[in-house]
C-alpha cells in the first residue's frame, strides 16, 4: 500500500498524464493528517469549488465532531446563497445590526434585501428584536469546519499559485499539488509561496505525498465565502 510521508517522497519513474489523474491519486492515497494534523477526524470533500473568484479543485473540510445530525441538508441552501450568506456573515449572536447597516454593506437594492431578510426570518436564521434590527437566529447552527483548499498543476507552477492565492478568502489553509519532479523545480521559489502562505505537496503517481512547504493556519478573509464553502460542503 502506499505511504504518506512528510519528507523524502520516492521519486517515479511513472508519469501523470493530465491533472485530473494528478487530483484522482492525491484524493485517494494522501492521508489529511499532512495538511491538518490528527486532531480533524472527521471530514467532507468537494470538487470544483466556486467560493472564491477562482474555481478550487478540491475543498477538503474537517472537524473535531462527527457531523451527521448538524441540520445541514436545511442550512446549506442558506449558506450558498451569496446574499444571505452575506447577510449572516455580516449579523451578531446579540449586538443588534441595523436593517440600512446591512443593506449598504450587502450591496442590493431594498427589493432584494427585504425579500432575503423574510427568508432568513422564516427558516429562523435571523431575528428581529426590534424593527428593522436584527440578530443571529436559534437556527444558525454552522459546524466548525477547517477547510483546506487545493490547487492541482502538472507543470505551470505560477498559474497555480496566483489561483490558490484566492481561496484563501474561504479556506484556513490553501496548497498547490505538483507531480515531484516538478515540485521539487519549484523549491527555488519558496520564499514567493512562504509569502503569501500558500503550500506546496509533491504527490507521485505510487501516492506517496511530500510536504515542501506546509501551509500556516490563518482565518479566511471573507466570513461570507467562508460560510458559502460550508454551504457547498455539507449540500
Amino acid at each position: 500500500m502506499p505511504m504518506n510521508t512528510s519528507s523524502g517522497a520516492v521519486k517515479s519513474e511513472r508519469r501523470f498524464g493530465t491533472e485530473a489523474q494528478l487530483q484522482r491519486c492525491f484524493e485517494r492515497h494522501a492521508c489529511p493528517s499532512l495538511w491538518a494534523g490528527s486532531h480533524l477526524p472527521h471530514y467532507v470533500t468537494a470538487r470544483e469549488s466556486t467560493c472564491s473568484d477562482g474555481r478550487a479543485d478540491w475543498v477538503w473540510g474537517g472537524s473535531r465532531r462527527a457531523l451527521a445530525g448538524e441540520g445541514s441538508s436545511a442550512l446549506s441552501p442558506f449558506l450558498q446563497q451569496p446574499t444571505l450568506s452575506r447577510i449572516l456573515a455580516l449579523l451578531k449572536p446579540v449586538a443588534s445590526r441595523r436593517a440600512e447597516f446591512l443593506q449598504g454593506l450587502v450591496g442590493v437594492d431594498g427589493a432584494t434585501f427585504r425579500k432575503a431578510v423574510n427568508q432568513l426570518l422564516a427558516a429562523d436564521l435571523m431575528e428581529e428584536l426590534a424593527p428593522k434590527s436584527y440578530v443571529l437566529g436559534s437556527a444558525f447552527q454552522v459546524p466548525a469546519l477547517e477547510i483546506s483548499a487545493f490547487e492541482f498543476k502538472l507543470g505551470d507552477w505560477k498559474r497555480a499559485f496566483y489561483q490558490a492565492k484566492r481561496y484563501r478568502c474561504f479556506a484556513h489553509r490553501v496548497y498547490v499539488v505538483m507531480p515531484i519532479e516538478t515540485a521539487h523545480r519549484v523549491e527555488a521559489w519558496q520564499d514567493t509561496f512562504r509569502r503569501f502562505n500558500v503550500g506546496l505537496i509533491a504527490h507521485s503517481p505510487e501516492g506517496s505525498s511530500e510536504v515542501i512547504l506546509p501551509a500556516r493556519r490563518t482565518e479566511p478573509s471573507s466570513r461570507a465565502r467562508y460560510l458559502r464553502a460550508i454551504g457547498m460542503l455539507l449540500s
